[in-house]
């Protein structure tokens, strides 16, 4: 990935991960959906989610990165300042 994406592109491709990982309605998912009680993801699925994150965009997240996650716009903002400028 050389160039940075918009937040609705990064939105598109964790949302494309959250439905195949965890096979979410993607009607669901939107930037202010918390993990947890919206989309019932637990600690065990941030591992999952991070696995297909990094597939998805080449963007590893740190431990730390994925334990600050509470809502989908979080991802997105980790994501986007994860990528290099174009």
């Amino acid at each position: 990935m050389t160039e940075k994406w918009g937040k609705d592109e990064i939105l598109e491709r964790v949302t494309d991960v959250l439905v195949r990982s965890f096979e979410l309605d993607p009607a669901d998912i939107r930037l202010d959906s918390h993990v947890v009680d919206d989309l019932d993801l637990d600690s065990i699925d941030a591992i999952d989610l991070a696995v297909g994150l990094r597939e998805q965009t080449g963007i590893d997240l740190s431990e730390e990165e994925l334990k600050s996650i509470r809502i989908v716009g979080d991802i997105v903002d980790l994501l986007r300042n994860k990528l290099p400028d174009a």
